[in-house]
């Protein structure tokens, strides 16, 4: 008769407890499936994840446009293939701390405005999110040196992965770019919105870079075929001006075959690697003069690694390119 009493005690506790189970897997099994940009923003902000927790039990959905499908990865194995690819793993050690951390600001500015796509949390194609490098990547790039890269670039992730750059306690968007003109760009200047903290800055180290000029070459032929929307009544050495340009040296306005246009937009055009040029005209042929690589928003990748041997740290890297910013702990 007591075994039978246990016995029911038993099976009345398993009933009590099944029900919460369930519900706590099934919470698990929401917030971990591949969810809609918008769901997984809603479930991101809904439920912050916990210092305890933040490293390799917090995934994120990686769209992979070579392999056109979508891959789960923790978030710290995903930091770390960003800064693979996105910065040289020989920069200094502060440099790539203040890498890895505008990288996973810049994931979770993704991710909680919901602006991601392909039904993934976000991209890895560089033009649209971030860049990403697989290990076999890694492996494959830096040969003999992959341990000792791989190992820096880990020690840099570990060191920020549960830090966020906010500005008014949100993540910010925090663009990046290769090398500026000297000053980088605001961003209403590049994509024509105000964001406070991304306002030009001085970053004078940029100009002593090996990579800081480049050259193009087109002849007015090829610059006709480029344009390629209508037949132009302009004249060879008519066919590009510049009309202004901003304090930072951007090309604001230019006009292309008589057609104006933002200077961002001739740049992607012509393939230039910043919209920091210059265009001049001889015998059929235009060589534009370009300063800097990339957009110019944001911090310049190598003036924080100038800044890193100069002997500051990431956080004032951060502070550096970020006005008005904070680096918040989660």
């Amino acid at each position: 008769m007591k075994q039978y009493a246990v016995l029911c005690l038993i099976v009345a506790i398993i009933m009590l407890v099944t029900p919460t189970v369930t519900l706590i897997t099934g919470k698990i099994h929401e917030t971990g499936r591949e969810n809609t940009t918008e769901e997984a923003s809603a479930v991101y902000n809904e439920e912050p994840i916990s210092e305890e927790n933040s490293h390799d039990a917090d995934t994120i959905s990686v769209f992979m446009t070579q392999d056109n499908e979508t891959e789960k990865l923790s978030l710290r194995e995903y930091i770390i293939g960003v800064v693979a690819a996105e910065m040289p793993a020989s920069y200094e050690e502060e440099a790539l701390k203040a890498q890895a951390l505008v990288a996973v600001t810049y994931t979770r500015y993704i991710r909680t405005n919901g602006k991601g796509s392909n039904n993934a949390d976000i991209t890895d194609d560089s033009s649209t999110h971030q860049g990403y490098m697989t290990d076999e990547q890694m492996q494959e790039k830096w040969g003999d040196a992959y341990e000792s890269y791989r190992k820096r670039i880990e020690n840099a992730v570990d060191e920020v992965l549960d830090k966020t750059i906010t500005y008014e306690g949100k993540p910010i968007m925090a663009a990046y770019h290769a090398i500026s003109s000297g000053k980088t760009e605001s961003a209403k200047t590049i994509w024509g919105k105000d964001i406070p903290y991304l306002q030009s800055t001085d970053s004078k180290w940029d100009k002593n870079s090996a990579r800081y000029t480049s050259t193009v070459t087109l002849t007015a032929e090829e610059l006709r075929e480029i344009y390629g929307k209508k037949k132009t009544d302009a004249e060879d050495d008519e066919l590009i001006e510049i009309l202004s340009v901003s304090d930072s040296g951007t090309v604001l306005e230019a006009s292309f075959c008589g057609e104006k246009m933002t200077g961002n937009s001739l740049r992607e055009l012509l393939s230039l690697r910043s919209p920091v040029f210059s265009a001049e005209y001889s015998d059929g042929e235009y060589v534009f003069t370009v300063s800097g690589y990339g957009h110019g928003v944001g911090m310049s990748q190598n003036g924080a690694n100038a800044m890193a041997k100069n002997g500051k740290t990431y956080d004032e890297i951060i502070k550096h390119y970020y006005n008005g910013t904070e680096i918040e702990n989660l």
